[in-house]
């Protein structure tokens, strides 16, 4: 099966359905994901409707299943037949190239083209972010942003901030010798600029310069949920271009969301072939993996000052993807008095997927796992390393969780008027 978009094969339809036709059949006889997203009950019902023949699926099935995928990359991780594997499974990229060669071919959505680029409305959004903010709260403005771009008027969006991340970070002064690099994320870059601050915070009270390079694109991941290979990759380059020096010196990289991490680590690779992606992979790390791994080396600082109660921290599914799980969980409970108790379950937003119209209520199903944890502990703070899953965890009790990072800003005493309001969000 073929992965890698700069491979002819990738982009021939017949062997997409080929090779989409023997994955379902591995799938139907497997079932080891009966219960992990929507794809795969569709999966094994359209199966069945064909008495268990995959071969029969038709292309509207074929389709239905691919974007029922929203890329939590579960699958991967429990599947026992991935790469290097002779069936050489890879489930959520086959689902990622199906959207691309129809994307390719008939052009993509309004909703994929709106979300797919970050960059344009998060700009845009920050440089007025006050209209913006008042615009999608407003259910009015909601309802006409659903009918034109397919964005559910239910879901709620991330506010944008008044000062983005780079133009903070700009006016520090620049690290001579930088002890890691900082991958900001749009997250952080429009909408959590709060995070970003935490985060260069944290990292100096333990003795760490962080360099934050200007010109830092998105990862592509939204690009690629639309089925946006050329953008995606365009994004990778350029993104190479500015961390590839950093890498090649041993510099850490360090992103700032745990999607942005995988996308770094798993996709540049594949994306853009070559030395400078497999190194720039290589170096990356997603920040509460790398805040864990100076407390396993014992040299992260333990001088709490605020202990923050008990804590439900959320465990993101891109999170699970990289091998992390509760590693951020056994970094906060080095807080003194501090109880952690560890939700693994979905979101249901993963990246733009959740945030559709056509798949709101689908996300909504997948989400209810995650509800039911969080409630089982009415009282607690809730934390969680994505921003964009703390979306549905706010709508459940009513208020946004915290990153890791900010959590352990605040035990160590870290405050707002010293370091410029780093855990608001203006």
């Amino acid at each position: 099966m073929e992965y890698r978009p700069s491979r002819e094969e990738y982009w021939n339809e017949a062997a997409l359905e080929r090779d989409m036709k023997q994955a379902f059949d591995i799938c139907n006889g497997c079932r080891l994901c009966y219960n992990l997203c929507p794809s795969f009950p569709a999966l094994f019902a359209f199966v069945e409707g064909h008495d268990d023949a995959a071969a029969l699926l038709t292309q509207t099935e074929l389709d239905h299943v691919a974007d029922l995928c929203f890329q939590c990359k579960m699958c991967f991780v429990k599947c026992p037949y991935t790469p290097p594997h002779r069936f050489d499974l890879d489930f959520p990229r086959l689902m990622l190239r199906s959207r691309a060669v129809r994307s390719r071919k008939t052009g993509m959505s309004a909703a994929d083209r709106f979300l797919g680029n970050p960059e344009r409305s998060g700009s845009l959004g920050t440089a007025v972010s006050g209209l913006a903010n008042w615009a999608n709260a407003s259910p009015t403005f909601r309802r006409i942003l659903e009918r034109r771009l397919g964005v559910d008027h239910r879901r709620r969006l991330p506010r944008y901030a008044r000062v983005r991340f780079s133009r903070w970070a700009r006016r520090r002064p620049p690290a001579p010798e930088p002890d890691v690099v900082l991958f900001s994320t749009c997250t952080v870059e429009y909408n959590e600029p709060g995070l970003g601050r935490a985060a260069v915070a944290v990292l100096a009270h333990n003795g760490i310069s962080a360099a934050i390079p200007e010109g830092q694109r998105c990862c592509g991941m939204p690009a690629l949920d639309g089925g946006d290979v050329d953008g995606a990759v365009e994004r990778a380059r350029a993104n190479l271009g500015l961390l590839a020096p950093y890498a090649a010196a041993g510099k850490p990289i360090v992103a700032l969301q745990p999607t942005c991490a995988y996308v770094l680590r798993e996709e540049y690779p594949m994306l853009v072939e070559g030395e400078v992606a497999k190194q720039v992979a290589s170096a990356t790390v997603d920040l509460t993996e790398f805040l864990a791994g100076l407390a396993r080396q014992g040299s992260l600082k333990t001088d709490f000052q605020h202990p923050v109660g008990p804590l439900t921290y959320h465990v993101s599914c891109h999170t699970r993807a990289m091998g992390v799980g509760a590693r951020g969980r056994d970094l906060l409970k080095l807080i003194p008095d501090t109880e952690v108790v560890m939700v693994e379950q979905c979101a249901g937003i993963d990246g733009t997927w959740g945030l559709k119209a056509q798949y709101f209520d689908e996300a909504k199903k997948v989400a209810r796992r995650l509800d039911r944890a969080i409630l089982q502990h009415p009282g607690h703070h809730t934390c969680s390393d994505c921003k964009l899953a703390g979306l549905q965890i706010e709508d459940t009790v009513g208020h946004a969780p915290s990153h890791p990072v900010e959590v352990l800003a605040r035990a160590y005493g870290i405050s707002e008027s010293g370091s410029e309001a780093l855990l608001g969000r203006t």
